[in-house]
């Protein structure tokens, strides 16, 4: 045992056991990142599509009359790619824009298997659905699935880490399974929109049907980039009689400069 680990121990052992901040390794709470580590995070702000939640960049309308001023805006405040296709979801919300330490925490989760950080990201994701009232709508909630091949070869899916944290802390079901998906779609990081679309929207089918049919379903996932694999997904649960599927994320991605509304 190195001398680091064996102060840690014996601090422990003398003042009881500690935690730590699960992104720096500062002293904190192992299920939150700590002060500095959250004021790195890029958060969302309004204005936001209603739609998928993505940060929208825009000059407030003027108008003479107040409520047409009023109407036009929310009007406007749906992005380009949710006024040109067809959405199978109600809306989508994230805490975090999908740049710089938020890109960090996903990339470690994914590739680098870091999944103490899962309590943190999941608690953020939870905040954030209790923020925009998704937490009271949901009846229970379902993870993204990961075709079987990629799943033997990272070992685990994140998106069904994320989503066992988020049901445990909002106290909602998790159907396990309820999504499969059948076809190997690979990445879609250098795909546009309407090549992601049509690789994924048929790609999943609901193996559950029974537990979603009539049910309000929060669909989990790290990360939403065109809203192709959330369509595809509430596509199947809808089609398994699901009454309604909104889709919480940590992060959104604004990369797709068609996402934003134009200056």
């Amino acid at each position: 045992m190195n001398l680091a680990r064996l102060c840690s121990v014996v601090l422990d052992v003398l003042f009881g056991e500690r935690h730590f901040c699960p992104a720096c390794g500062r002293f904190g709470s192992a299920q939150a990142f700590c002060g500095e580590c959250t004021a790195r995070i890029p958060k969302v702000s309004s204005p936001a599509c209603r739609v998928c939640g993505t940060p929208l960049r825009r000059r407030a309308l003027a108008g003479s009359d107040a409520q047409e001023a009023q109407d036009a805006r929310e009007a406007r405040h749906v992005c380009t790619g949710c006024r040109l296709t067809r959405r199978y979801f109600e809306c989508a919300r994230a805490p975090a824009i999908y740049e710089g330490a938020a890109r960090e925490h996903v990339h470690d989760l994914k590739y680098r298997a870091r999944v103490e950080i899962v309590p943190a990201l999941s608690r953020t994701m939870a905040l954030c659905a209790i923020r925009h009232a998704m937490a009271d709508w949901c009846d229970c909630v379902v993870a993204v699935p990961m075709h079987p091949d990629k799943l033997a070869r990272r070992g685990f899916n994140q998106a069904e880490l994320l989503a066992r944290a988020v049901a445990s802390l909002l106290g909602a079901p998790l159907i396990p399974g309820a999504l499969s998906r059948r076809e190997y779609t690979g990445t879609q990081t250098f795909l546009d929109r309407q090549n992601r679309r049509g690789n994924v929207l048929n790609a999943f089918v609901c193996d559950e049907p029974a537990a979603v049919a009539e049910a309000r379903i929060l669909l989990v996932d790290d990360v939403l980039t065109s809203g192709a694999t959330a369509d595809g997904c509430a596509r199947a649960l809808l089609r398994s009689g699901a009454s309604g599927v909104n889709v919480l994320t940590f992060a959104v991605s604004v990369a797709d400069m068609r996402d934003w509304n134009p200056m």
